[in-house]
């Protein structure tokens, strides 16, 4: 075991430089070490679940949100595996487009049946692939040039109000929307919600969303997401 004041003056040292192992392994295999990251450019909290797949059974991750920082416990041979995910993760902002569409997906009463769509002709392919709709009209659509870390909320158009906090992109190109909502604006002032849910959206993976009163009903309503990377030089330095 480390004697605790060499434990607390590492940790003091850590928080003052920024990343840094704070405990060395003494040479037993299973022994484990204490790494701490302080973020500079990203919220600690999101890192959680980015490190908790990466742990031993023996391992554990604490966050100190008054400090933006992460403190894992593992194995030597986990720590380094970990200590560059969270570096990787800790970059600076990126700029991400988020491409709405909320559509009313009905089937056709004609025969043979009418196929139409005005979303894009990749999104229609996907969409009629997974569900028995002919024809899908555009109510709404947005354009969201935003950033990692940026809360929104839009109006679309007249009917509609989207709301949501982007989150950091990961290396496998995921990226977390959370507190998403889409609310329905009432004639008489205000909003009522349609959905309020977290998502994990991929880049250039649409994602479909549908309301519909039942399996068989012949209409639905849906909120097609399309997630890009955007214009580096359209960021706020």
């Amino acid at each position: 075991m480390l004697p605790v004041r060499r434990i607390v003056v590492a940790l003091l040292w850590a928080l003052l430089m920024g990343p840094a192992l704070l405990a060395q392994p003494s040479g037993i295999p299973d022994e484990r070490v204490l790494y701490a990251h302080t973020f500079k450019h990203q919220p600690a909290a999101e890192a959680v679940e980015i490190v908790r797949p990466l742990l031993s059974k023996r391992g554990t991750v604490e966050l100190q949100p008054g400090d933006n920082t992460l403190v894992v416990r593992d194995t030597a041979a986990h720590i380094k595996r970990i200590a560059p995910v969270l570096q990787s993760y800790d970059h600076p902002p990126l700029p991400l487009d988020l491409e709405i569409f909320i559509v009313k997906a009905s089937r056709s009463s004609a025969t043979p049946p009418v196929r139409r769509s005005g979303l894009p002709e990749p999104i229609t392919r996907r969409l009629r692939e997974m569900l028995p709709f002919d024809i899908y009209d555009i109510r709404a659509r947005a354009y969201l040039a935003s950033s990692e870390g940026q809360a929104v909320t839009y109006g679309m158009g007249k009917e509609f109000e989207v709301s949501f906090r982007m989150g950091t992109l990961v290396d496998d190109g995921r990226v977390r929307l959370t507190d998403f909502q889409v609310a329905r604006r009432l004639s008489a002032g205000g909003t009522r919600p349609l959905i309020h849910t977290t998502l994990n959206l991929w880049l250039d993976q649409p994602m479909s969303l549908g309301f519909a009163r039942s399996e068989s009903s012949r209409e639905a309503l849906m909120v097609v997401l399309s997630l890009k990377r955007g214009d580096a030089r359209k960021v706020q330095r």
